[in-house]
């Protein structure tokens, strides 16, 4: 089983070209890294030979605590010259403190342009809601069980997930390296316990079978209220074999 990523690490969370949302490290309360692609925002072109100010809205719950900030793009910004949609060109940087008792950060950007019109970034009105898995599920245990004399081909994936209580449903997605040509599977997990400390998961009763010997690669798909999220072990996937 491959260790989980970034337990007790300072939080970082990157807004990418791309338009994907990522949270990397702990929750710990305290300063939290955030890194912002401006031309989620803005065109290429448009600060060649104009200042941009981007304003960075965050709103920590569940206490609702607001938190601005300011992201500035100078004036002849290579932006387009070092565009990465993963996150690794002109990145913008600034740091805020994450409140003791949150468990989710709502967040939103929004830029003035020159003609006086005002761009958001909010998801289309939703703003986006951030998570960190490390502290919503807080144990991932997983291994390919050998095939029995019944059936020798065919092995079984065992599973023991634990998450806080506020977790509604977990479905395991995974993928097996030695059989590039079968598509990932995605499966409901069953809830097997529940106690005021959270609660336990694990394969369905007709059990998660691949091929004798596997090897699994998976991530953690879950939900909390009407949202859902991903436990992709900091995007260094999870491995049970």
């Amino acid at each position: 089983m491959k260790p989980r990523q970034s337990q007790g690490l300072r939080p970082q969370i990157t807004f990418t070209q791309d338009l994907h949302e990522l949270v990397q490290g702990d929750l710990i309360p305290g300063p939290c890294v955030l890194r912002y692609d401006p031309l989620r925002i803005l065109h290429g072109d448009e600060s060649q030979d104009v200042r941009h100010v981007i304003h960075a809205y965050l709103r920590f719950h569940p206490a609702g605590q607001l938190w601005n900030g300011i992201l500035v793009v100078p004036a002849n910004a290579p932006l387009a010259e070092m565009a990465d949609p993963a996150g690794q060109g002109y990145m913008l940087e600034t740091r805020f403190d994450i409140p003791a008792g949150t468990d989710e950060i709502e967040a939103w950007f929004s830029c003035t342009h020159p003609d006086g019109y005002t761009h958001w970034d909010s998801d289309e009105g939703k703003n986006h809601w951030l998570r960190f898995s490390l502290h919503d599920i807080t144990e991932v245990k997983a291994q390919v069980v050998p095939p029995d004399a019944a059936n020798p081909a065919q092995s079984a994936v065992e599973l023991t997930i634990t998450t806080i209580p506020q977790v509604a449903w977990v479905t395991i997605r995974y993928s097996l390296p030695s059989f590039p040509d079968r598509p990932r599977v995605e499966t409901p997990l069953i809830q097997t316990g529940s106690t005021d400390a959270g609660k336990t998961w694990g394969a369905p009763p007709e059990g998660i079978l691949v091929p004798a010997g596997a090897t699994v690669t998976f991530d953690l798909i879950y939900g909390v209220g009407e949202r859902k999220f991903t436990d992709d072990n900091q995007g260094r996937w999870y491995l049970a074999d």
